[in-house]
């Protein structure tokens, strides 16, 4: 496992949480493009602008962003099911095949 600096858009630092690939053992494969990691998770603190858009969007102040914050954090199912499952494409949840997901 671990956990490294990252990007994303409504969070600032922001961080990922990675494992070892379950399909190649870290050696570099397919599944994980080469690195011998796959993203589990994100996390970071809520950027003060999404304060003031929510405020915006309300009408009100009633989030100051120097008073309120906020950590946001979310885990890929996906990526879970496929560590447990040995699946080795992401792209598998997505088709919407039932005969692949009623496996599930």
């Amino acid at each position: 496992m671990r956990f490294r600096p990252s990007f994303f858009p409504f969070t600032e630092p922001s961080a990922e949480l990675d494992c070892g690939c379950p399909a190649c053992g870290g050696s570099g494969c397919s599944v994980c493009k080469q690195t011998g990691w796959v993203e589990l998770g994100g996390c970071g603190m809520v950027d003060p602008a999404v304060f003031q858009a929510i405020n915006a969007s309300r009408g009100d102040n009633a989030y100051d962003p120097n008073e309120w914050s906020g950590f946001a954090f979310g885990f890929g199912i996906e990526r879970l099911a496929m560590r447990r499952h040995g699946i080795t494409d992401i792209r598998r949840f997505l088709e919407n095949d039932l005969r692949f997901l009623r496996q599930l």
